[in-house]
């Protein structure tokens, strides 16, 4: 019934998608398997825990480099709005000293010199943005615009310029402006205007004083490098230019950044192969990039990672693996070797299984029991096969007997009919012989075949019609032939007994007066199976037919009670009965066929 639906299933569409769920179940159904399952689900809580903790270091280790370049940047920013607010203030005081053009000169180059020479130029400007005295580099600037100028007394105006290659190599610089008077050179304040000084932003070694907290991030071992972009992002330059940073970030990663800012972001940061980078605008809207490389311990840490994934899962498997083999050492190829031995033992060989260290006490207790009950069964078939054989003698002797006797009346009726003067009451005689020599045939088929449920009809058949022609002598002269078509067909012994009968009326009658006056004719006997449930029986020949016979007759019955046996067996055997009287008669019988009993050695 399962193979049945499966097909069924499978022709319908309906059972495609169970097919992986069965050939799971099957893969399963293994010893070795399960208990891989069962290590594996067992270690999985603890992997799961290793393995969560592993990625958060190695999440940690891996985001790492991102935060160091974040805080970089912000440290930048917070150093540049330092340097602004250093220079703002110096502004604010020089312009509160009242000088006049002259004394705010050697006040800005007093302030150059003190601070080593790091602005590219500071100036004294006057309302209309016209340079009115300056120190440091007079070429390569713009004039102080509108926009560069503060709108109130004692503010400072910041804005980013773009220096180009004029300014320390550098894309930018920050102006710095204050707004102040200038005197008239006797103490007195004649007229505004402004200071402006230009810084540039780098922030070289060599620079800075010893104690700048800048110091922190310049340095040459920091695994941190800085580069000022250019607002299109088109140049870049070291922050710091003696720092053995390279001059300019990769062209993978210039070309990234120009990506990231053509969208409008102003800061972003990402992941790179072997480290990580930020990019954002400090004071002024200057766009800085830092980029960051793994330092030895977050290397080293990656590399624990990877080790630790890969040696867990050889672990692992190396634990699958030990336990496939434990487990087919110790419990598959015992209950391997307990299987053979049952298979052999019931083929009809010896159940024997010796226990060893190998088999756990379980399988040791199973093979025990296993034995016990073998032995136990097999002095049980010894008796049982004892009794059979003495049943089948009993049975085989009964049928023996039961021919002999029925051989003994036949015998009887024979010398009884040879006294007998009357001529219809020795043919009734004969008959009651050729009957009884019918049965006594089957029982010697019974026991001498060796077919004590079943009997092969066609030898028994054949047999039989040989019998009656021989009884009746028409065996020698062939005169009437005997055409004989029956299949190789087992019938239980209830059936064959009747059909024998049948068989023995009809032949019987056929011969005697189907043939009249030394015809010859042919006699044809058929027996074949029709279909699994029925069977078929015909009896024809080819002589006078039924309706002759009784006109030579004198209008008597063709064959006495004859015709009544062949009904009467015919409803016995629960079948239909016709005959036909063309060219002869012909009797055909279709009868509901019992199934022989299955051989004992086939249960």
């Amino acid at each position: 019934m399962k193979t049945m639906f499966r097909r069924s299933s499978s022709r319908n569409g309906e059972g495609r998608p169970w097919r992986p769920l069965l050939r799971i179940g099957r893969l399963f159904d293994a010893v070795r398997m399960r208990m891989m399952a069962i290590i594996l689900f067992a270690a999985m809580p603890i992997a799961l825990i290793g393995a969560v903790q592993a990625w958060r270091n190695y999440d940690k280790t891996i985001a790492a480099p991102g935060y160091r370049t974040d805080l970089t940047l912000e440290r930048v920013n917070l150093e540049i709005r330092h340097e602004v607010d250093d220079l703002g203030s110096m502004l604010r005081v020089v312009g509160h000293m009242a000088l006049d053009d002259q004394g705010i000169k050697r006040m800005l180059e007093l302030a150059q010199s003190l601070t080593g020479h790091h602005y590219d130029q500071i100036a004294l400007v006057d309302a209309l943005g016209n340079i009115l005295t300056q120190v440091g580099r007079t070429e390569g600037h713009r004039r102080l615009v509108l926009d560069d100028m503060p709108r109130f007394q004692g503010d400072v105006r910041v804005s980013s310029i773009n220096g180009g290659a004029e300014v320390h190599g550098l894309p930018v610089a920050f102006r710095v402006t204050v707004a102040t008077m200038i005197g008239d050179g006797s103490g007195h304040l004649a007229r505004s205007g402004f200071l402006t000084a230009i810084m540039p932003l780098s922030w070289d070694e060599w620079t800075l004083r010893p104690g700048d907290p800048r110091l922190d991030i310049v340095q040459r071992d920091n695994p941190v490098a800085i580069w000022v972009l250019s607002p299109d992002a088109s140049a870049a330059a070291p922050l710091c230019g003696d720092c053995d940073w390279p001059r300019m970030p990769s062209a993978m990663l210039m070309e990234r950044v120009r990506r990231i800012m053509r969208t409008g972001h102003d800061h972003a940061s990402g992941a790179l192969p072997d480290g990580a980078f930020s990019l954002g605008r400090v004071e002024g809207g200057v766009v800085v990039l830092a980029v960051t490389r793994r330092n030895a311990n977050e290397r080293h840490a990656v590399l624990m990672f990877a080790i630790a994934l890969v040696g867990g899962g050889l672990l692992l498997l190396t634990g699958l693996l030990g336990a496939s083999k434990s487990a087919d050492v110790l419990i598959v190829s015992p209950l391997r070797k307990l299987t053979a031995s049952v298979n052999l033992w019931q083929l009809g060989g010896v159940y024997d299984v010796r226990s060893n260290w190998a088999m756990p006490f379980e399988v040791r207790q199973l093979a025990h029991a296993f034995s016990k009950a073998t032995r136990r069964l097999a002095r049980h078939e010894r008796r049982l096969e004892r009794a059979a054989v003495r049943q089948e003698l009993l049975l085989k002797e009964m049928h023996h007997r039961v021919k002999n006797n029925l051989q003994i009346v036949a015998s009887l009726l024979n010398l009884q009919a040879g006294r007998i003067t009357q001529p219809a009451a020795r043919e009734e005689f004969a008959q009651a012989r050729d009957r009884v020599r019918a049965l006594a045939t089957l029982h010697r088929y019974l026991y001498a075949e060796g077919g004590l449920y079943n009997l092969n009809m066609q030898s028994f058949v054949r047999e039989l019609c040989g019998q009656i022609m021989h009884a009746i002598g028409e065996a020698d002269d062939g005169r009437i032939t005997l055409d004989i078509h029956v299949e190789d067909l087992l019938m239980v012994p209830d059936q064959a007994v009747p059909l024998a009968l049948i068989v023995t009326e009809a032949v019987s009658n056929t011969i005697k007066y189907a043939f009249p006056d030394g015809a010859r004719g042919t006699l044809e006997v058929g027996l074949r199976q029709v279909d699994k449930m029925r069977a078929c029986l015909w009896i024809a020949d080819d002589g006078v037919g039924m309706a002759a016979g009784r006109v030579r007759r004198g209008n008597e019955e063709r064959s006495g009670i004859g015709l009544q046996l062949i009904r009467g067996f015919a409803r016995q055997l629960g079948g239909e009965l016709q005959m036909f009287e063309e060219n002869g008669t012909r009797y055909v019988l279709v009868f509901v066929l019992q199934q022989p009993e299955p051989d004992q050695d086939d249960i």
